[in-house]
């Protein structure tokens, strides 16, 4: 295939550039003279034995405060969601949900869940609202972060559960001295006004036993409709040229909730009679009538609605953030150390007017054409647009003593008690009330009148909430000698609990909210853990490596994660490394105590069109029903690392990392895809859990359209990912100024998942929304007082669709979707004791998100933010 030609062609690109680039350089190789002074000994990510080796034996990349701003990213979700490493993408700022306000990282395309997050190597909570298993970003101020270090292979036998893909820390400003203000603002050229704002202020004070470090951090960002956009908008196509309008399949933006009618057994529908009233009264652009023969079956009709008029796709966000660090020596060789972070955020949503079925609509109601009680597919427009207003407010407290002990050769010890807190509240405007519903139709009340859309309007609520308390303790000494020097022991222990609580209003647990979804969920647990790590130097240039945790959780049992790495300072300026790791994640607690809940989930029905001989298959939304389950055991994975870091020369260094993951007994939902391939073909038996129920076949015997999905989670599925990071970094001083290059890269070599009851196992590197290349190059000239910065961050093409072959057994990519490059510029001009100003056009060309038949389907990959103008003014003092 030619994606794995187009990989190799690449990195031998990429490697014949370094070595070339090494040729061509005046500067020789420095080998630095022993130097016998203390070296500083600092804790990189993925150990908690400090060491003066920054490039150790597992990869870590490090992306700088600098980095992203020059990136041009706003918030640390954007520095994340931006970066190579973040294969597939993440979720992002949605309108129309409770998790509108959450931002994720998605290490390897493994899924968040099995990416952890840190903040100072100390482990940040899941957010209650994505079911405790995903930290979310927004709740991370951008101004008090130091940097951010992304270790990229196993980190359970340090870390704990979530740590498969690798661990992202990020580290905090401290001991910081001096006076900082920050002012800025940005606005998005297809939107127009200020369509994002920034202050922050970072203020530090030493003392002669400490330092207190304070910031203060606002931003905020507005959101953007379907209609601000061409390609979300709502838009009819006649693409065959026959002069018909087919639903879905020529549509985008339009709804078959609108006023459509199902027939009593549902083998067909038919537009309500009134529906050219309603496009009499609303407009021809906001209610159609529309052929139905390709999504519901030959002879079908929609009335469909322009939901995407009014609806958004990006919610707005608003945060203010408080963030202080201290350090304090109480005695001698005793520090006492804490941190406080308070983050209160605010987002803003907007779905189209409640989507919700008519259930048993009268024989004799006007829109029935049917004569006989059935059922409707509505927009009930007269409630109005749904607005979802979601408030999070997060509390994060730490503190903790550490010292040395002399007696014991300088060991280093630590203890701390790290509390959180997460309350995010969902309210939801404008939804339908069944109950409204009935009593108007009970007592004979116009449904249009002004008192009837009173009854039916009803006000949602979920309040999301979990507390998070832990205690650790742990020692580090040297012990025995090697022929390289002193083996390095940590040993520690650990004690944490989580409650967590996912509560909907009790008419929304009912059932009777129409256009809403959910159901409340709550569990706890307790983990009791210790860990074991130590650094071996078998020689001068050989480090070894070996870690291993012990955790047993209250709620499945105990795991065991072992690690091995090595290190070899194969020449002064070369380091080889390998590490193998095994890790494990635990359920999240939703999977494990949610009720069931009611869901509209995208799907493609691959029986349905092989069925009717459809050469394509389009994505649907489905009425899905998802169910918990209490029996889940933990996943469990293996990851393989070998790389090189490599100082071509003084000023020119590469870095290249195979890894290969493995992941066992893998926790999952059940796509509805999945689940109605797995049980037409045989490989799935329908449960109470697992379902699919469909419209009666049509007369030529070709399949009905589903109607309901019943889903839930279950282990056993297996993901197998292998590729390939490779990084360059350069800075060369010139007598015209310096020049400085940052360039990272992952392939994706392989990316196999086996489901229970889905297709053969293949390799989907490549498929739409799995790109097998990303690539993020910055390149800086500084010269005097002025710096240029040019990021350009790189997607590569995938494959466009996947046709429905035997029934949908059998899955095969054909076309293509572009590659997808975006430019931003950044200029900064260093006014000395008066500041410093930077101007930054972020999306140069107006770069469109990636669309599949002209349809935006992927927001965790693309963004649609478009070219942007920002401008910020930063002072110190």
């Amino acid at each position: 295939m030619h994606n794995n030609n187009f990989l190799a062609t690449s990195i031998r690109l990429a490697l014949t550039s370094s070595l070339v680039l090494g040729a061509l350089s005046v500067s020789s190789v420095s080998i630095a003279e022993e130097d016998t002074a203390k070296v500083e000994r600092i804790e990189v990510t993925g150990s908690r034995i400090k060491r003066s080796d920054l490039e150790g034996a597992s990869p870590v990349t490090t992306i700088t405060t600098e980095d992203m701003k020059l990136e041009g990213n706003f918030t640390v979700a954007d520095a994340l969601r931006n970066s190579n490493l973040n294969t597939f993408g993440s979720f992002s700022e949605r309108s129309g949900s409770s998790a509108q306000s959450q931002a994720t990282i998605d290490l390897r395309g493994a899924g968040s869940d099995r990416t952890l997050v840190l903040i100072d190597g100390k482990r940040f909570p899941g957010s209650p609202t994505l079911g405790g298993g995903s930290a979310n970003l927004n709740a991370i101020p951008m101004a008090a972060v130091e940097r951010i270090e992304i270790l990229t292979d196993g980190g359970s036998s340090t870390y704990g559960s979530d740590a498969i893909a690798g661990v992202v820390n990020i580290i905090m400003k401290k001991n910081y001295q001096g006076l900082e203000f920050n002012v800025g603002g940005g606005s998005r050229e297809a939107d127009g006004g200020l369509t994002s704002k920034e202050f922050s202020v970072v203020a530090g004070y030493q003392m002669d036993k400490g330092n207190i470090t304070f910031s203060f951090d606002h931003q905020d960002r507005k959101g953007i409709a379907d209609g601000d956009r061409p390609y979300t908008a709502a838009s009819m196509s006649d693409l065959n040229g026959d002069g018909i309008i087919q639903a879905y399949t020529e549509t985008t933006g339009w709804s078959i909730y609108g006023a459509t009618v199902a027939s009593p057994d549902f083998s067909e529908t038919q537009a309500s009679p009134l529906c050219d009233d309603l496009a009499a009264q609303y407009g021809s652009d906001v209610f159609r009538k529309v052929a139905a023969d390709d999504d519901w079956g030959p002879g079908s009709t929609y009335c469909m609605y322009a939901n995407a008029n009014v609806s958004y796709n990006k919610a707005s966000t608003d945060r203010n953030t408080v963030y202080v660090d201290a350090n304090y020596e109480v005695a001698e060789n005793i520090e006492w150390f804490g941190r406080t972070m308070i983050t209160q955020g605010k987002s803003f949503g907007r779905y189209a007017p409640p989507a919700a079925a008519w259930n048993k609509m009268s024989a004799d109601n006007p829109n029935n054409p049917y004569g006989a009680e059935t059922t409707g597919y509505w927009r009930w427009v007269g409630i109005g647009t749904r607005d979802g207003n979601v408030d999070d407010y997060n509390q994060d407290y730490l503190t903790g003593l550490r010292g040395t002990l002399p007696s014991l050769n300088d060991a280093t010890w630590e203890f701390y008690y790290h509390y959180n807190k997460a309350d995010n509240k969902s309210i939801g405007e404008y939804y339908l009330s069944y109950a409204g519903l009935a009593y108007n139709e009970q007592n004979g009340i116009d449904l249009g009148s002004e008192e009837g859309i009173a009854n039916m309007k009803a006000t949602t609520l979920t309040q999301d909430t979990a507390t998070f308390h832990q205690y650790n303790a742990g020692i580090g000494f040297d012990a025995f000698e090697l022929p390289g020097g002193a083996v390095a022991h940590y040993f520690g222990m650990e004690y944490f609990e989580q409650d967590f609580a996912s509560v909907y209003d009790a008419q929304s647990e009912a059932g009777l909210i129409g256009g809403s979804a959910g159901n409340s969920a709550s569990g706890d647990r307790q983990v009791w853990a210790a860990f074991y790590e130590a650094v071996l130097p078998i020689t001068d240039t050989i480090e070894l490596n070996v870690a291993a945790r012990y955790d047993d959780y209250s709620d499945f049992g105990t795991n065991v994660a072992p690690k091995a790495a090595i290190r070899w300072q194969a020449l002064d300026n070369l380091v080889v490394r390998a590490s193998y790791s095994e890790a494990f994640r635990a359920p999240r607690l939703d999977q494990l105590n949610a009720a069931d809940t009611f869901s509209a989930e995208s799907g493609k029905d691959y029986p349905f069109c092989g069925s009717n001989g459809q050469e394509s298959c389009p994505t649907k939304q489905f009425d899905t029903y998802i169910s918990s389950n209490d029996s889940l055991d933990a996943e469990t994975s293996d990851y393989l690392n070998l790389g090189i870091a490599w100082d071509v020369v003084e000023e020119f260094s590469v870095k290249l990392d195979y890894f290969n993951l493995n992941i066992d007994n893998a926790i999952s939902q059940r796509s509805v895809t999945n689940v109605i391939r797995g049980i037409a073909n045989g490989q799935l038996t329908p449960d109470s859990t697992f379902y699919v129920e469909r419209a009666p076949s049509s007369p030529d015997g070709s399949l009905g359209r589903v109607l309901k999905v019943g889903t839930g989670y279950a282990n056993g599925d297996k993901l197998s990912i292998e590729g390939i990071d490779l990084a360059f970094a350069a800075n060369f001083a010139t007598g015209i100024g310096d020049f400085g290059i940052n360039w990272n890269n992952s392939f994706v070599l392989d990316y196999t998942s086996e489901q229970v009851g889905g297709a053969a196992a293949q390799n989907t590197a490549g498929w739409e929304g799995q790109p097998d290349y990303k690539s993020v190059l910055t390149t800086t000239y500084t010269i005097a007082d002025h710096k240029f910065s040019w990021n350009m961050n790189y997607t590569s093409g995938t494959y466009a669709k996947e046709n429905a072959i035997q029934n949908g057994s059998v899955l095969v990519p054909e076309g293509d979707l572009d590659s997808w490059l975006i430019h931003n510029i950044t200029y900064t001009y260093d006014i000395g004791n008066f500041g410093a100003i930077t101007l930054m056009v972020n999306n140069l060309t107006d770069e469109d998100p990636v669309l599949n038949n002209g349809k935006y389907e992927n927001a965790d990959l693309y963004n649609n933010y478009g070219r942007e103008y920002r401008a910020s003014y930063t002072v110190k003092f």
